[in-house]
């Protein structure tokens, strides 16, 4: 009988001890800031972890070993509940001890990375944490302005210009003459 409540007395301390620090753990993406536009097409999502230390899943030896998924463009929300595993092999998901992690390849257009908080199972820690930012990667070219393939050289422009000139000057002298033969009439 001893034996049974020392047992389950250790298995109700460690239950309070995951939920006493449950409150405690956060996750914040530094980079990229939400909204933003990036150009190229990697994108190196930056974290700050309060409140545990990672662990690379694949070094995971308790339970409570913690890991985060950074998820670009899917949907987190089969997961937050913390009974279905974020599944490994997609390449839009990717499991790491890291606080930063780089997709390569994003296409030009609006997209979204939510990082979960998960445990050594793959499951979502909970209450889940999993913060999320949205930014937009340009098309090429866009939003810059393009430098021309050669600089100008000096005197170069619209080769047009003096006849333009000329066109100007005679019009102002033959309304000129016209306004002042309309005055000695009157």
């Amino acid at each position: 009988m001893r034996r049974i409540v020392s047992s389950s007395m250790c298995a109700v301390v460690a239950a309070l001890a995951l939920v006493a620090t449950a409150s405690a753990q956060s996750v914040t993406i530094t980079a990229p800031t939400n909204g933003s536009v990036l150009s190229g097409s990697d994108v190196t999502v930056s974290i700050n972890v309060t409140g545990t230390t990672l662990v690379p899943a694949a070094n995971a030896t308790r339970l409570e070993d913690l890991h985060v998924h950074y998820m670009l463009d899917t949907d987190a929300t089969p997961y937050l509940s913390g009974t279905t595993p974020v599944p490994l092999g997609n390449p839009n998901i990717v499991h790491s001890g890291a606080l930063s992690n780089t997709f390569s390849g994003v296409a030009p257009g609006a997209h979204q990375v939510v990082v979960l908080l998960g445990y050594s199972n793959h499951n979502a820690f909970q209450p889940p944490v999993a913060p999320s930012v949205s930014f937009t990667i340009a098309a090429a070219g866009a939003g810059a302005a393009q430098a021309p393939a050669a600089l100008p050289r000096t005197g170069d422009g619209f080769s047009g210009m003096p006849l333009l000139l000329a066109a100007f000057g005679a019009v102002g002298l033959a309304l000129g003459t016209m306004l002042r033969r309309r005055h000695r009439a009157h």
